[in-house]
């Protein structure tokens, strides 16, 4: 979507690959992760980086393929930091002798994108694991919502993060030739619409157990986070769900674009997950939803949050040098924000799919007619349904 000089040089992708080209490995460090200053064992954030770097390095390989064993070295050095003993969940040495998966479905869902990665760079060395995390993935799902548990004490299951997984069995099948997500993907996408809309807005609502009170809620950093995953194996949803997004959650604060954490007649507070929120506008929903406008092809607005993130991150960079505000700018310029904003701007189908968002629909949003009016009540009918936004 963005050409060469956008990324080529970018300061991301020299983080990233110096990162990777470090010759031990111990896990990530405050100075790797934002959240590891707050949260001691980060939040799950650092697997989600790594699942983001696999993803990036492989758009990057699939448009050079002159340069393909080198990403492919760097993606096979993503798996096996994934597979250490400070990131797995588990105690064995080795991922391989794992016998039980267990629910863990944070964990392996960005696992198995990283496997998917690797085999779509032609390393098919993981092919056994990454089937036995598939079929281990789609047995958690098939439960009474089809919603995998995502961590043995944790009894909240996001939407999203169920779309991160069917992804990743999608992945699987795409590189193997097989249908595992096929029928899961069937049976979640009837659920999300028959008890897991927001009616007010059509969107998808947060967390299926309803454990929180933003539970019944489409949260903005949610809602990105799932449509980037979902725009592969339902495209048609995903357009629909990313033309709600900008109807209901878009917003500008000093001319920049962004998203709303939270709907304007929702009082949320921030979370890890959310970072940081601005007069609603929340920092780690518009940093999301600029990967989510890449992976539904909307061009228009892919541009406008590449300047709205592009300037955050620059100040990220400016104060990075300033001593006491260094670790504040670790937002902006951690692995996950560079893993997240790099994927973003290389993005690229890795199978030749059509992307999900219509030509009609992408110059709508250039015209300004999906532009948000969030002080404003839009109507928007869909399935008989008035949708207040």
């Amino acid at each position: 979507m963005f050409k060469r000089q956008v990324w080529e040089g970018a300061p991301q992708l020299k983080r990233i690959t110096d990162f990777l080209s470090r010759k031990s490995f111990d896990g990530f460090t405050s100075k790797d992760l934002f959240i590891k200053q707050i949260v001691k064992k980060g939040w799950g954030q650092d697997i989600a980086a790594l699942s983001n770097m696999a993803e990036a390095l492989t758009n990057l390989a699939i448009q050079y393929p002159q340069q393909m064993p080198k990403y492919k070295v760097l993606v096979q050095e993503v798996a096996r930091r994934a597979m250490d003993k400070s990131v797995m969940p588990y105690n064995n040495k080795s991922l391989m002798t794992v016998k039980n998966f267990g629910k863990h479905g944070y964990y392996l869902e960005h696992m198995n994108i990283i496997l998917g990665a690797c085999g779509r760079c032609g390393v098919h060395d993981y092919k056994n694991i990454n089937a036995a995390i598939s079929r281990h993935l789609v047995d958690l799902s098939m439960g009474q919502n089809f919603h995998a548990p995502l961590m043995p004490h944790v009894k909240m299951r996001w939407s999203a993060d169920q779309a991160a997984i069917i992804y990743s069995v999608w992945l699987f099948d795409q590189n193997y030739s097989t249908e595992l997500h096929h029928d899961l993907k069937e049976k979640w996408l009837t659920y999300m619409s028959r008890h897991m809309t927001h009616l007010e807005t059509g969107l998808f609502e947060t967390e299926v157990m309803r454990k929180k009170d933003y539970s019944y809620e489409p949260r903005g950093c949610a809602i990105a986070y799932l449509i980037h995953y979902m725009s592969r194996f339902a495209p048609d949803v995903a357009a629909k769900q990313w033309r709600y997004f900008n109807l209901c959650m878009s917003t500008n604060l000093a001319g920049k674009k962004g998203y709303r954490e939270y709907l304007p007649s929702y009082r949320g507070k921030w979370t890890p997950d959310s970072g940081p929120i601005v007069f609603g506008m929340g920092i780690a929903a518009t940093g999301l939803a600029l990967n989510a406008a890449t992976s539904v092809g909307d061009e228009y607005t892919a541009e406008q949050l590449k300047a709205s993130v592009g300037g955050v991150i620059k100040f990220c960079r400016w104060i990075d040098h300033i001593p006491l505000l260094s670790k504040v700018s670790r937002i902006g310029t951690d692995l996950l924000a560079s893993a997240i904003y790099l994927n973003a701007i290389t993005k690229i189908n890795w199978y030749g799919e059509i992307s999900g968002i219509s030509s009609e629909l992408s110059l709508s949003f250039k015209q300004g007619r999906g532009s948000s009016h969030t002080n404003k009540n839009i109507k928007v009918l869909t399935k008989g349904a008035k949708l207040l936004c």
